[in-house]
């Protein structure tokens, strides 16, 4: 029996890189280690500025030596492109738009592997593997969950998700409330260059390596985590105001004391609402309520509660 959900993600965008030494060229601007990225290997990352803050998140896919894929949040997409091309033209590598080419997708929920491995002929089983074929590309973001980001191109794209929706269709919200739920807070407008990865979590996700050599705003973000300790990090929380939360509202405790910033809000096809907050560390288990007082329940993260 499949539960399966199809999506298209309008929020993301692609950006396509060309030229010799791509993985050698972001292994100095990115927190991941592109050393990890390569056929069948994906590597989820962030860009950084000098200061390092988080310029955007990403996922880096290297599908040939010469030529590889970013995902990135549609609204920082020509941000990112021109941070990174400020650098990549001393390098011979070029930065360009690709969403035209390759349509960001998404395929989730119990039965999806089987229903992928049907309409396309296979699907990745590892976590952050990827598989490719005529006109879709495939990314398995979770090793225990079936969740899949999906890049489609041309016809055979299209073809592949007309048999992918009429099994059973979702929505962007959903796909994004389950990135929450799975710990990844992705960045939005007016959010570039504002927080440190480890307000965002992204040590804890795997976003950050600390064996890495040196990137972009390396030496804040070690600093930080060899010497020091993050006051605030971001939190979930569930409910169901009858409003949604915008960005930078603040979340109350039972005082009416403002306790958090809201980064992110989505209300999924539930009703239920999943609110990304940054808050102090030892407000991270804390019951918090809307600003019209409506009470919001903590929701615990897959992924250490400690803060380092």
């Amino acid at each position: 029996m499949t539960n399966s959900q199809f999506c298209e993600l309008g929020e993301d965008s692609i950006l396509a890189l060309e030229g010799a030494g791509i993985a050698a060229f972001l292994q100095g601007q990115l927190t991941c280690d592109t050393r990890d990225a390569g056929p069948g290997r994906s590597v989820s990352g962030a860009l950084c500025n000098a200061r390092g803050r988080v310029v955007t998140d990403l996922r880096l896919l290297l599908p040939e030596g010469d030529r590889g894929l970013l995902r990135v949040s549609e609204a920082l997409a020509a941000h990112t492109a021109t941070v990174l091309g400020r650098y990549a033209r001393f390098s011979r590598i070029a930065v360009e738009p690709a969403r035209d080419r390759w349509q960001p997708c998404a395929l989730w929920g119990t039965g999806a592997a089987t229903l992928l491995t049907g309409a396309a002929g296979a699907s990745p089983e590892e976590a952050n593997s990827w598989l490719a074929g005529d006109g879709w590309l495939a990314v398995r973001c979770d090793g225990e969950d079936e969740a899949f980001e999906l890049y489609l191109s041309g016809e055979r794209g299209r073809a592949l998700r007309t048999r992918l929706e009429a099994a059973g269709s979702g929505t962007e919200a959903d796909w994004r409330a389950l990135e929450l739920r799975r710990g990844l807070l992705r960045l939005g407008e007016g959010q570039q260059e504002t927080q440190l990865p480890q307000a965002l979590n992204y040590d804890r996700a795997g976003l950050v390596s600390f064996r890495k050599g040196c990137y972009t705003g390396q030496e804040v973000v070690a600093r930080l985590h060899y010497r020091g300790r993050a006051k605030k990090r971001w939190g979930l929380w569930q409910g169901r105001p009858e409003a949604l939360p915008a960005s930078g509202e603040s979340l109350l405790d039972s005082g009416g004391h403002a306790r958090g910033e809201v980064l992110r809000a989505v209300r999924d096809s539930h009703g239920i609402s999943w609110i990304a907050a940054l808050v102090r560390v030892e407000d991270l288990e804390q019951p918090l309520t809307s600003a019209a007082g409506e009470g919001l329940a903590p929701c615990p993260l897959p992924y250490p509660d400690e803060a380092g």
